[in-house]
């Protein structure tokens, strides 16, 4: 038996709003010259469909979903037998905003790994609770599509690149060194190269891929954060003590950089958010 739910929402549009979610034990054949009025995210629970968009024809299988936009004509029937489908339609405020940075187009097939299933788990967590009736406020909901919208971008993937995720874990021993290495100013690509074994331009495409940036530039940015902890903080160090302190060989090239960055010197970000004694 099919299950759609549609949960209450509050008097005014929150910045991501579920409009209605479900499961289709037998997906009966759809078809939708016009699309549908909100983002619409179907995945495969059992079974086996084919979903035709924007001139594609996909499979979808197990581990498998679709992300389409308002309005995106597609249709859909199960294929070899019956097709279990889940579903979820939102909208908001924001949704559009949010789709178009994680850089998804209006028709996106997701593929995620065997294993720990998070995706489909999640949309089951969220199902029951709609079903239940214990979001009243819609707010839960909302957060939980936000959770469920970066998991994908985490765990899922829309090429034959492995996830974020399983990226993230092969750079993860240089990130966990870099964290306890950063003041060393003598740290550069080569070093962080031979942490992870491979060459510089495949490191630097690695961190380009996940943080858009070089690794050099990474580091870059872990000093000046750890800079911006300490600069409050630490207020009986100079501003030269903390450069050096998170490895920038000088002062001036630390209050550059600094002010590159952040749009102010080390010296007016200490004393916008440093804590000095009442009198």
């Amino acid at each position: 038996m099919k299950r759609r739910i549609v949960p209450a929402s509050p008097a005014e549009l929150l910045p991501l709003q579920i409009e209605s979610i479900g499961a289709s034990p037998e997906q009966e054949a759809i078809d939708r010259p016009n699309g549908y009025p909100y983002f619409h995210w179907l995945l495969t629970i059992e079974g086996e469909g084919e979903l035709s968009v924007n001139g594609h024809t996909w499979k979808m299988t197990r581990r498998t979903g679709v992300l389409m936009t308002p309005g995106t004509p597609h249709r859909y029937e199960a294929k070899n037998g019956a097709w279990h489908s889940g579903f979820v339609t939102f909208h908001g405020s924001m949704a559009a905003s949010f789709i178009q940075s994680f850089g998804w187009s209006s028709a996106e097939r997701f593929q995620w790994d065997d294993g720990d299933d998070r995706i489909s788990q999640f949309l089951a967590d969220m199902l029951v609770l709609a079903e239940t009736g214990g979001d009243p406020s819609g707010l839960q909901l909302s957060s939980d599509l936000y959770r469920f919208l970066t998991l994908l971008k985490t765990d899922a993937r829309t090429d034959n690149r492995p996830s974020i995720t399983k990226r993230l874990e092969r750079i993860q021993l240089l990130l966990d060194w870099l964290e306890t290495e950063f003041p060393d100013p003598g740290i550069g690509l080569t070093e962080m190269a031979a942490m992870l074994d491979i060459g510089e331009r495949q490191l630097n495409e690695k961190f380009r891929e996940l943080f858009g940036q070089t690794a050099y530039a990474y580091l870059i940015q872990l000093r000046i954060r750890k800079a911006k902890e300490w600069l409050p903080s630490r207020t009986d160090w100079t501003i030269r003590r903390i450069g050096e302190a998170v490895g920038f060989r000088d002062a001036s090239h630390f209050v550059a950089t600094f002010r590159r960055k952040e749009g102010m010197t080390p010296e007016t970000y200490r004393r916008l958010y440093g804590t000095w004694p009442v009198t």
